[in-house]
């Protein structure tokens, strides 16, 4: 594959993209998906009296996220292909957003990851941008976190891939298709 790294691709963008929505339609299709740890580590502690929200304490949330995305690249078999809802660099560009110096660990967990250097990038999409329990932030800030994520890529020599609007069925296909033209 071009700029290939790894058989573990990255699906990423600001919130309300329509990520995790395209890893469903992935996973109809027979694979191997991973869902966004972060948004596991914030339902597991709503109603816990801790530090564990990226609200309370960005950093220590982080660590937590950083840890269990180490586990789960450490557990995936290399010679697969399975898709990332986020990775370890989304950390870096979250932090960013809130204006605090993210660990050089986290780079560095990236760089070691696996990764394919094409990352499918979910842009902001302002039509179907939507709130819930997990996911507080306005339109403006997902805007924000959407330039964010993008510089913590690309200053990480990652490969942005834009998936255009559309279905969720056209951009699953639009993946596929990519993979397909660049093996």
């Amino acid at each position: 594959m071009k700029n290939y790294i790894g058989k573990h691709f990255i699906i990423t963008g600001a919130p309300s993209t329509g990520k995790s929505s395209v890893v469903k339609g992935l996973i109809s299709k027979g694979y191997t998906c991973h869902d966004e740890i972060a948004r596991q580590v914030i339902k597991e502690n709503q109603n816990k009296d801790n530090e564990l929200l990226p609200w309370k304490n960005m950093l220590a949330f982080s660590d937590e996220v950083f840890r269990r995305m180490q586990e789960l690249v450490n557990s995936i078999d290399n010679n697969k292909t399975c898709f990332l809802d986020r990775s370890m660099v989304d950390l870096i560009g979250y932090m960013e957003f809130a204006n605090q110096e993210a660990p050089s660990r986290y780079a560095a967990g990236a760089l070691q990851a696996g990764y394919s250097k094409n990352v499918f990038f979910m842009p902001f999409w302002k039509e179907i941008f939507a709130n819930d329990a997990q996911r507080l932030e306005s339109m403006t800030e997902a805007m924000n976190i959407d330039k964010a994520l993008r510089k913590a890529y690309t200053n990480l020599g990652f490969k942005l891939i834009e998936v255009p609007q559309g279905t969720i069925e056209e951009r699953v296909n639009f993946i596929l298709n990519f993979l397909a033209d660049n093996k």
